[in-house]
């Protein structure tokens, strides 16, 4: 199954599942501002994109956690976004994960380095959409409500999802290949991940502290990476525990970052 059609499933099921929201009320500024919730529906348009095509193309255990370093630049995006003083542990936290990410990047004979510098270059790609996403719901959701904001931010990103669609898969392949049910579990998940994050940035802010729960999943990625390795056939090409174990160690050292940069 391509990228392309998992980014449009999700974004047609997380734009399924936002309208309700309307419901917590919330006002139309002037129709100028239109552009906003636009702007914020391709980023995360862009954000799913980017994060399915470091998997795909990448390596998850490596993607996972360059995806954490999100909470880093968070922060440091937030002064010029939202107006937020940048505190100096911050910096020490960037340190740290920055030589957490030299371990993620540990390789050996059976991991094609290719797929390494993709899945850093996608993630963190993925991780400055992401940012960008979360400072502009902060900054704009109290002028419009998170009822109005977030339903019409994430039904443009459905809508041109849609521009992908000649080179998504058709459905009759979906269906063929056995995929409908865990590509519509998945596509739920993530979306109600999507709905509890920006619920509580369009109406409490502090998008720094939100994404450490986003953030720590890298080192669930590495576990569970490690973990379906050992049960892989014998003959597939594996990461040699050396090179997990480093992994393991740069996704623990990313995650001190975040707690670092958190608390």
């Amino acid at each position: 199954m391509s990228t392309w059609t998992s980014m449009i499933v999700v974004c047609w099921t997380s734009a399924v599942v936002f309208p309700p929201l309307a419901l917590l009320g919330g006002t139309m500024p002037s129709p100028a501002l239109l552009w906003q919730p636009v702007v914020i529906g391709l980023l995360f348009l862009a954000g799913q994109l980017f994060t399915f095509l470091s998997v795909a193309r990448g390596d998850v255990s490596i993607a996972a956690p360059v995806l954490g370093i999100k909470v880093l630049i968070v922060p440091a995006a937030a002064g010029f976004v939202v107006d937020e003083e940048l505190p100096a542990r911050v910096w020490v936290a960037a340190a740290v994960a920055m030589v957490g990410i030299a371990f993620v990047q540990a390789r050996d004979a059976a991991v094609d380095r290719s797929r390494i510098l993709a899945a850093v270059g996608y993630a963190l790609l993925a991780a400055c959409s992401m940012t960008l996403f979360d400072l502009l719901i902060q900054r704009w959701a109290p002028a419009w409500g998170a009822g109005y904001l977030l339903p019409i931010a994430f039904g443009c990103a459905a809508v041109s999802s849609l521009l992908f669609l000649t080179v998504a898969d058709r459905p009759t392949d979906i269906r063929q290949a056995g995929a409908v049910r865990p590509l519509m579990f998945g596509a739920v998940l993530m979306a109600i991940q999507a709905i509890g994050m920006t619920l509580t940035l369009g109406l409490y802010g502090d998008a720094t502290r939100v994404n450490i729960v986003y953030s720590l999943r890298g080192l669930w990625g590495v576990l569970l990476t490690w973990i379906v390795s050992r049960h892989a056939p014998a003959g597939d090409a594996q990461p040699s525990h050396r090179t997990m174990l480093l992994r393991f160690v740069g996704a623990v050292l990313i995650g001190m970052a975040v707690v670092i940069s958190v608390v």
